[in-house]
């Protein structure tokens, strides 16, 4: 009988585990970075992005820069590439960029006027530190106009449907070479004389060093930790 018991149990030693058994997976941390786009784990996952992802929808823009800037980093169509303008980071570098606003005049005057938006990035920058001033251009039909005042940025005397044309410079300047890409965004509001807004296009203007591109360049990332 004490044979058979022996046979029933075997040997008592119990094998070793695998050396990965019992081992569990790494903690999630939401103050973690694992994708390093400056976007913490906890807000991605907050956000809908993916932590492991630096740029989600791949549209050139990181996660971290679309929050900042307000728009979908889940959307590869936000931010809307028509209102994208890209200034190289380069002596003498300089963009104009076009605008048109339509309206309806009964007489009255209509002015545009840039305005920055969003806080300062962290070398204290933001979209005036380019800004170069803006002109009116043209008006259509330019027999709806009294007058174009082109350094004042107006259009006076306008009767009927008018397509106002502006132009707004952004230059280099003094701005320091940071050797990576950052984003300002910026508005150009266009007021009738009565103090009314007639029109707020929002814009962005992205400043590439030189020989990179959106997609393959590097972006500033905070340098106190994520977002």
């Amino acid at each position: 009988m004490a044979l058979a018991l022996l046979a029933a149990c075997g040997d008592s030693t119990t094998p070793p585990p695998p050396e990965d058994a019992g081992a569990a997976d790494a903690p999630f941390v939401p103050t973690d970075d694992r994708d390093g786009d400056g976007l913490c784990d906890g807000t991605e996952i907050m956000r809908g992005t993916d932590p492991d992802a630096a740029d989600t929808d791949l549209d050139g823009f990181p996660d971290y820069a679309e929050v900042l800037l307000g728009t979908n980093p889940s959307l590869n169509t936000s931010p809307d590439r028509e209102t994208v303008f890209t200034l190289r980071e380069r002596a003498e570098a300089a963009i104009d960029i076009p605008l048109q606003q339509s309206v309806f005049g009964n007489g009255e005057d209509y002015t545009g006027s840039f305005e920055a938006l969003g806080t300062p990035d962290e070398a204290g920058e933001t979209a005036t530190d380019f800004y170069g001033g803006g002109r009116a251009t043209f008006a259509e039909p330019p027999e709806n106009v009294a007058l174009i005042d082109v350094d004042e940025e107006a259009f006076r005397g306008v009767v009927g449907r008018t397509l106002l044309g502006f132009e707004l410079r952004f230059v280099r300047g003094a701005s320091p070479t940071r050797g990576c890409i950052r984003a300002h965004l910026f508005r150009y509001n266009v007021k009738r004389s009565d103090g009314r807004l007639v029109g707020a296009q929002r814009n962005l203007l992205v400043v590439l060093p030189p020989s990179t591109s959106l997609e393959t360049g590097e972006w500033c990332r905070p340098s106190s930790g994520c977002l």
